[in-house]
C-alpha cells in the first residue's frame, strides 16, 4: 500500500498547467474505484461466460459490477473548471426560470388585488406589494443574466485552454443546448482520462521488471478506455431516445398547427388574416429551428460515434492483452499506440456548435431548449 501511495504521488508530479491540484483530488477518488475494477477484470477471465445459477458469478455479473464502479468514476472524472462553470450557469438559468414563473403568477394575482389591505389581513397582498415583488424578481433575473454572461466568458477561456477552437457565440450555443451538460462532461472526462493515461504509460514503463505492477497499470488504462465507451454510449442513447424524440413531437405539433392556421387564413374574415399570417410566420420559424436543432444533435451524435469507433478497437485489444498477460514491453508499446489514438481523436471532443442565421433563430433555439426539457 505504501508503494502504491508513493506511485500515486508520482503520477501527478508531471501533470501540467493549473489544474494539477484539482486532478490530484480527482485521481485520489478515482484510484480506489479503478483498483477494485481491475480486480474485477482479473476475476472476469476466470469465470464462465454465463450461469443458470443467479448466485454464481459469471462474466455478466462481473461486467455489471465493473460498470457500476466505472459509472462512479465518470462522475468524478467529469469534475473540471468547465463543468463547474456550466453547473453554475445552469443553476442561474433555473433560478431565472423560477423568477419568470413566479412573476407570471403574481401578475395574474394582481388583477384582483386590493389597493390596500387591513393590517390584520396578513394573508393578503395589496397591488403595491405585488408590484414590488415583481420588480424584485425582474431585477434578480437581470442580475442572473449578467452573471451568466461573465460565466460564458469564463467557460470560453477554459475551453480555449484545452486547445478547443471555439468562439463566444459557439459557447453560447453550448450553454443553451439540451446537451450542454453532456458535452461539457464528455470534454472534461476525456481530458482527465488523457492526462491520467499518459502518466499510466510512464508508470508501466517504470514497472518493467514487475509484470504484476505493469499489468495493474495497464488494467487501469484499459478501464479508462471503457469509461469513454460507456460515456459515449450514454450520449448517443440520450440523443436518440430523448432529445430527437421530443423534437419530433414538437415538429409534428407545429406542422399540424401550421395546417390549421393556413385553413383559417383561407376561411376567416379578412380583418383576422394578418394575425393568422403573423402566427404562421412564427410557427414556420419554430419548425425551421427545430429541424436545425435536430440536425445539430445528429451531427454531434455522429461525432461521438466516430470517437467511440476509434476507441472501441483499442479497448478490445487492451482487454484481450490484459487477460493474456503479455510482457511489460508489449504493454508499453500498446499504451503508446493508445495515447497516439487519443491525440488523434481529441478534436472529436469539441461539439459541432451552431452559428445562428439571425437573432430570431437564436431566441427560438433557447425557447425550444426549454420545451424539449419540459417534455416527458
Amino acid at each position: 500500500m505504501r508503494v502504491l501511495c508513493y506511485l500515486v504521488v508520482i503520477v501527478f508530479c508531471c501533470v501540467n498547467y493549473a489544474s494539477a491540484s484539482s486532478l490530484e483530488d480527482v485521481w485520489g477518488e478515482v484510484h480506489p474505484l479503478l483498483s477494485e475494477a481491475v480486480s474485477g477484470l482479473d476475476l472476469r477471465a476466470n469465470v464462465p461466460d454465463s450461469s443458470w445459477n443467479p448466485l454464481e458469478t459469471d462474466k455478466g455479473s462481473v461486467d455489471n459490477k465493473i460498470n457500476d464502479l466505472l459509472d462512479e468514476c465518470i462522475e468524478i472524472l467529469g469534475i473540471s473548471g468547465m463543468s463547474e462553470s456550466k453547473t453554475a450557469i445552469r443553476k442561474l438559468q433555473d433560478d431565472s426560470r423560477s423568477c419568470r414563473e413566479r412573476a407570471a403568477e403574481l401578475k395574474t394575482e394582481r388583477i384582483a388585488a386590493p389597493k390596500k389591505v387591513k393590517k390584520w389581513e396578513v394573508w393578503k397582498k395589496d397591488a403595491d406589494s405585488i408590484d414590488s415583488e415583481i420588480r424584485d424578481l425582474e431585477i434578480q433575473e437581470e442580475e442572473n443574466d449578467k452573471r451568466i454572461e461573465g460565466l460564458i466568458d469564463q467557460l470560453l477561456s477554459e475551453m480555449q485552454e484545452f486547445g478547443m477552437k471555439v468562439d463566444r457565440e459557439q459557447v453560447e450555443t453550448l450553454v443553451y443546448s439540451v446537451t450542454g451538460d453532456d458535452d461539457v462532461r464528455l470534454i472534461s472526462v476525456f481530458n482527465n482520462v488523457k492526462l491520467i493515461t499518459s502518466e499510466l504509460q510512464r508508470l508501466t514503463a517504470e514497472a518493467n521488471e514487475n509484470i504484476e505492477m505493469a499489468k495493474r497499470y495497464y488494467g487501469m488504462h484499459t478501464l479508462l478506455l471503457r469509461i469513454l465507451l460507456n460515456l459515449y454510449d450514454n450520449y448517443e442513447q440520450r440523443i436518440d431516445d430523448v432529445y430527437l424524440v421530443r423534437i419530433a413531437e414538437i415538429i409534428k405539433k407545429q406542422e399540424e398547427l401550421i395546417q390549421r392556421t393556413v385553413e383559417k387564413i383561407n376561411s376567416e374574415p379578412a380583418k383576422y388574416r394578418s394575425i393568422y399570417k403573423t402566427n404562421l410566420a412564427a410557427q414556420g420559424l419554430t419548425v425551421r429551428t427545430a429541424k436545425m436543432y435536430a440536425d445539430y444533435l445528429s451531427k454531434n451524435k455522429k461525432r461521438v460515434a466516430d470517437a467511440k469507433s476509434g476507441i472501441s478497437h483499442e479497448y478490445e485489444v487492451a482487454l484481450n492483452t490484459f487477460e493474456t498477460v503479455q510482457g511489460a514491453h508489449s504493454l508499453i508499446a500498446l499504451m503508446k499506440d493508445a495515447n497516439a489514438m487519443l491525440d488523434r481523436i481529441s478534436e472529436l471532443q469539441t461539439p459541432d456548435l451552431v452559428v445562428f442565421q439571425n437573432i430570431e433563430m437564436k431566441t427560438e433555439f433557447r425557447k425550444l431548449t426549454n420545451r424539449i426539457n419540459s417534455l416527458k
